[in-house]
């Protein structure tokens, strides 16, 4: 849980997370709150604690890390919570409601008159104490260590897991837990775990093998990088991948463009505008009947920026910590290279040397305009760990000139993290000083698995083969991997991408920053006649003409040797207005809409159903709507030809499978019925077969 199990931080870590799990098995068995007051309650949650903690009948550990300790008793309960902290000030104060744990932005649940009271809305707060999918794996494992798990039922361990733990704790909770089920399931295959009785229980060896298994277990990827860079190709999720990371955790983002300075990085004075007295030419305010005259005028204030609001952040964070582990504070900056980052950063490029404790090697001196900023900001604020910080630069009280604005120095809680474009990198070069100050890290081009499709009328091309003809023709060409496509360059609406929405993103981005240095002459941008299919040609002197794209980019396509699925119905279209269509009372918009949803509206009714199960009640309703498939799984969906299995639905289930819903050629023709109505089939189908789903239509 923590890299040091000694210092404070790690132990009110994993109290926390003790007392939440204690608490929400106090629920899940006795349908009510607990109410420390009560000795009979007293003793179940010091039992649920205990139960959350104990490694085994020899060994104990208070803060789930090794070295294990004696046992002690009442697992620590007495001393540590029911005394202290917050239950104690919520019976001092009986009408208060108080967060637990009190530190931080990120309780797990209420506390009032000494009633423990679970929220269900806190319960997303759990990501921020596991901050990985390896975090929470082990976890997992180690909650489920005493708990029976079924064998030989037919259903996968993971999902086994699961049902396990559903027994113990409540579905709100599990759900948190079993939210990334596909990243999870690969990760606990790792463990190997074996067992050690009939109840198939986990050995106490693989317990231990958890506090051994140190850096994938408690270290997250790029835990050690105060200043990270990702950077690659326009599309490739690199802004999604730092939002992914920093799940949970405080994050301050700006970004960088040509005109970005250090002022509006840092701050500076700006006028704006306040209430004042008006005063006459002696400066004297000027009174009505002695009530003194206002307006609104323009003063000149220090107005802190992006940098200084996530710097004053982290030392408050630090504060709030006392001797415990501070929050992490993030600063994110897109698109750093857009922007002159030596004139950005200035003097505090020096800051960006780090010690081996995270802290700023070389302290600078603040201006006194953002001295007083900083003065006002720190106000007040006990830095309790002044003396360990002040250790490290010999012991001067760097502390105090930091709390009295005198001196910038960057916590080792403030974490600098940043995205680069690497076809845009040449608007501003970043010299090899500050790019060594930084971390980098490389997102590549991959396949997202989306199966996003580009729709030219009724014809559909996979997004992903178009990607790797398209990257495979720009490297032949530039030699270069800066301006190749990422997945998500051109964002899909629905899963599709229009042939306007193509033309104007796609065709344009290779057109312009591209192909436009060089004399290309290849086969993919060639026109019928032989001549080149320049930019102008996939619009008419009139204006835009849907057709003249759809032909255009059809020939385009066909000429990067991408083959098209023609679909057999018009099953884009909206449903008819007149018409309402429901599923379970929720609105469905588009006609192949209505068989995922479905089917999906039916995974969620049976979370414990895998998803071959899901898969064999629904693919025989094919005999009803005459598709030549409704539902498949992996294995189905890679043998069919990818222009039809492309065009599909994909739906998760909780054993981390997916099965797919076809999205091809359904009709609707509810006013005539001689022409196919295979929507209507499916409709009357479902309906019949008593699966707890119901599809309405209405005509208005």
């Amino acid at each position: 849980m923590h890299p040091d199990p000694n210092v404070q931080g790690a132990t009110q870590k994993v109290s926390a997370i003790r007392y939440f799990f204690a608490l929400d098995a106090f629920y899940k068995q006795f349908g009510r709150e607990c109410d420390t007051r009560n000795k009979v309650d007293k003793d179940e949650f010091t039992q649920l604690v205990g139960n959350v903690c104990d490694v085994c009948h020899d060994l104990y550990t208070t803060n789930f890390y090794y070295p294990l300790k004696e046992h002690s008793g009442d697992y620590s309960v007495g001393s540590n919570f029911f005394s202290a902290g917050q239950v104690n000030a919520s019976i001092v104060n009986p009408n208060g409601i108080f967060d637990y744990p009190k530190r931080g932005s990120s309780p797990l649940f209420k506390i009032q008159n000494g009633v423990l009271r679970r929220d269900v809305a806190l319960y997303p707060n759990l990501k921020s104490y596991l901050p990985s999918t390896n975090y929470v794996v082990a976890f997992i494992v180690w909650l489920i260590r005493k708990i029976s798990i079924e064998q030989g039922n037919g259903k996968s361990l993971y999902l086994n897991f699961r049902n396990a733990l559903s027994k113990v704790y409540t579905e709100e909770l599990v759900k948190v837990l079993f939210e990334n089920a596909e990243e999870e399931e690969e990760i606990f295959k790792d463990y190997n775990l074996t067992f050690k009785d009939n109840l198939c229980t986990i050995r106490d060896n693989d317990i231990k093998e958890l506090f051994e298994d140190v850096p994938d277990i408690r270290e997250c990827k790029y835990s050690d990088s105060y200043q990270l860079v990702f950077y690659g190709a326009p599309g490739t999720g690199k802004s999604h991948t730092v939002n992914e990371v920093t799940r949970g955790e405080d994050v301050i983002r700006t970004t960088f463009h040509p005109d970005t300075d250090y002022a509006s990085f840092v701050g500076a004075y700006k006028p704006t505008t306040s209430l004042l007295p008006i005063c006459n030419e002696l400066g004297e305010p000027m009174k009505i009947a002695n009530q003194a005259l206002y307006k609104e005028q323009i003063v000149y204030e220090f107005v802190a920026q992006s940098f200084l609001h996530a710097y004053i952040a982290a030392w408050k964070k630090y504060a709030e910590a006392g001797q415990g582990e501070p929050k992490k504070q993030f600063l994110v900056i897109e698109e750093i290279n857009r922007g002159n980052c030596a004139q950005i950063f200035g003097d505090l490029f020096q800051l960006l040397d780090r010690n081996d404790h995270g802290f700023s090697e070389y302290p600078i001196k603040a201006d006194a305009d953002m001295k007083k900023q900083l003065q006002k900001a720190f106000k007040g604020l006990d830095i309790q760990q002044k003396d360990s910080i002040n250790a490290m630069y010999g012991g001067r009280d760097v502390v105090r000139e930091v709390m009295e604005g005198d001196l910038l120095l960057l916590p080792n809680n403030l974490y600098i993290w940043a995205t680069m474009n690497t076809s845009d990198q040449s608007l501003f070069p970043i010299d090899s000083a500050f790019k060594r100050r930084w971390d980098w890290t490389y997102i590549p081009i991959s396949n997202a698995s989306k199966g996003w499709t580009i729709n030219i009328g009724d014809a559909r091309y996979d997004w992903w083969q178009f990607v790797e003809k398209v990257n495979a023709l720009i490297g032949s060409t530039t030699y270069s991997e800066d301006k190749k496509l990422g997945y998500f360059f051109c964002k899909a609406k629905g899963g599709v991408i229009s042939a306007e929405t193509f033309v104007g993103k796609v065709i344009f981005y290779l057109w312009n920053d591209v192909f436009k240095d060089y004399d290309f002459s290849g086969d993919a941008f060639k026109d019928v006649d032989g001549n080149k299919l320049t930019f102008d040609k996939f619009y008419t002197a009139e204006g835009n003409n849907s057709k003249v794209v759809e032909e255009k980019v059809k020939l385009f396509l066909k000429n990067l040797g991408l083959e098209a699925s023609v679909l057999q119905g018009n099953t884009d279209e909206d449903i008819d207005p007149k018409i309402i269509i429901k599923v379970n009372g929720k609105d469905v918009a588009k006609v192949n809409a209505i068989p995922y949803t479905a089917i999906e509206e039916y995974v969620r009714l049976h979370p414990g159903m895998s998803a071959q199960e899901v898969v064999d009640i629904w693919a025989p309703f094919k005999k009803y709507s005459m598709r030549s498939w409704i539902v498949c799984n992996k294995e189905e969906r890679d043998e069919m030809d990818q222009r039809y299995a492309n065009y599909s639905y994909e739906i998760r289930c909780s054993d981390g499978n997916s099965l797919w819903v076809n999205k091809d050629g359904w009709m609707h023709h509810p006013e005539n019925k001689n022409l196919r109505d295979t929507i209507g089939e499916f409709m009357e189908a479902v309906n019949n077969a008593n699966l707890g789903i119901t599809i309405t239509e209405t005509t208005i």
